[in-house]
């Protein structure tokens, strides 16, 4: 199956499509479109540890154009402080799909988006390692990051964790720490942020964001 995996994702490659790019500098915001992304894990280490959940969310100008949900196979037992945090237990996932299957799938649905996660570090970390596990070659995604975001932009906040920030800003949703739940919640947050910003760029965004990265750890 990761051969499959690498051959589904060759094969787009080939034909010419590229998953993410930078529009041009000028665009406004509200006409690019956005896959905000989050993931769920085993754990805080992606060498020891493993996805379990990738939720995501493609938006335009404020219109939700898709949603999506994997529950992952991590290979291993989901401990309990983990399951505390999510609600994700071994059970949950025993029966659901390894990274290799369900990451082409992702990679189809960001296609053409500018993808953003919150510590985006963190997300990009664990894809980069369920990759590298998978002998598969990173492809072109670009990443922008909201938790720098979303502290240039609101400053006054006491915490820019997606739950108190939301809070803050009352914006707050039913649930959180699901990967597809906390996908909106950057949404939700992204969406009062351009509220005072009307006309913003993508050049500007990205310079809010501290700059974009690649998955594929290239500079974009």
């Amino acid at each position: 199956m990761f051969v499959k995996a690498q051959i589904l994702i060759a094969a787009i490659l080939t034909a010419g499509t590229l998953f993410a790019a930078i529009p041009d500098s000028s665009t406004p915001v509200t006409n690019v479109i956005f896959t905000a992304f989050d993931t769920e894990t085993t754990g805080f280490s992606p060498k020891n540890d493993r996805l379990v959940e990738i939720g995501a969310v493609r938006f335009c100008g404020g219109e939700i154009l898709a949603v999506t949900n994997w529950l992952i196979n991590p290979g291993m037992p989901v401990p309990f402080y983990a399951t505390e945090i999510h609600g994700i237990t071994t059970e949950m996932t025993a029966q659901a799909p390894v990274f290799a299957e369900v990451f082409p799938q992702f990679v189809v649905f960001c296609e053409g988006s500018v993808l953003l996660a919150h510590n985006a570090t963190f997300d990009a970390g664990f894809l980069r390692a369920g990759l590298e596990r998978a002998g598969i070659v990173p492809p072109l995604l670009i990443i922008g990051d909201t938790l720098p975001l979303f502290r240039r932009w609101f400053p006054q906040a006491k915490s820019h964790a997606l739950e108190p920030l939301s809070v803050c800003l009352g914006v707050q949703g039913e649930s959180y720490h699901r990967a597809a739940a906390d996908s909106f919640h950057i949404i939700h947050i992204f969406n009062e942020g351009l509220k005072s910003r009307p006309g913003m760029t993508i050049q500007q965004l990205e310079c809010d964001a501290g700059g974009f990265e690649r998955l594929d750890g290239r500079n974009h």
